[in-house]
């Protein structure tokens, strides 16, 4: 049986560092291989285990964790009566609740005691535990994340270059974002990095395999769309899918 997940959009003074939130409420197991995304996720767990397994290491989340971006597909199996709460953060929207340097922290299970508030993030857990309504749970964590912003102003630079990423499918090179944001390709990098954890290539190439995963649909020839997404070859863009979905496109599709 299919979990309950629900989606809600973050009130607008949030809207410029959280994606959205995902409620998932399971009523047996459940199990569902994650792509990689572009961005930091805020996973908080109010019933039941959540496992995960990248490769062949399965390990359990703690109760609140951060997990950042990853390479390949993550394997994530949900407990019969689990609820879990995932804050999207924006690309660039962890940085400003933690106001360190994002690369420093690992890809997946980083416990939510090591980076905030012990007093604050017992009572939002013990809050959200207790709130029956499901919208009401929401409005519990906005006003925690709310509270927990260090930084409010983020550099535009890099918001235009993520922007620019996503309308050019990942497909636009890094040293022509470097010179539309007005910096030198070194300078790009580093503040590139220290906001989101991974450098330019990397999320653009995120972004890119995301997008050519969308269009698959479109497409008759994995040669065709191979080419079209800047890949040097279907072998090529094969490996990479595998590696990103866990599946040939022919699985995937399947």
């Amino acid at each position: 049986m299919e979990p309950i997940i629900t989606e809600y959009k973050p009130q607008p003074p949030l809207r410029s560092y959280v994606e959205s939130y995902l409620l998932i409420q399971c009523d047996e197991s459940f199990n569902k291989s994650i792509i990689p995304h572009h961005s930091f996720v805020l996973t908080i767990k109010l019933k039941g285990n959540h496992d995960y397994r990248i490769h062949s290491d399965r390990n359990q989340l703690p109760s609140i964790s951060l997990s950042g971006l990853r390479k390949t597909v993550k394997h994530n199996t949900l407990s019969k009566g689990t609820e879990i709460l995932i804050v999207k953060f924006q690309p660039w929207g962890a940085f400003s609740f933690l106001n360190r340097p994002m690369y420093e922290l690992n890809e997946i299970g980083i416990s939510g005691y090591d980076l905030f508030d012990k007093t604050d993030l017992d009572e939002i857990h013990s809050r959200l535990q207790e709130t029956k309504d499901n919208r009401s749970k929401i409005e519990q964590l906005e006003i925690f994340l709310w509270k927990a912003i260090k930084i409010q102003t983020m550099d535009k630079r890099i918001i235009e270059a993520i922007s620019q990423m996503n309308q050019t499918q990942g497909k636009i090179r890094i040293q022509e974002i470097a010179t539309l944001v007005n910096l030198s390709i070194d300078t790009f990098e580093k503040k590139f990095r220290e906001i989101t954890g991974a450098t330019p290539k990397r999320i653009s190439s995120i972004i890119r395999m995301s997008s050519a995963i969308r269009e698959i649909p479109k497409y008759t020839s994995f040669t065709r769309l191979a080419y079209d997404f800047g890949y040097f070859d279907q072998s090529h863009f094969i490996k990479e899918f595998k590696s990103f979905t866990g599946q040939t496109p022919t699985q995937f599709l399947a």
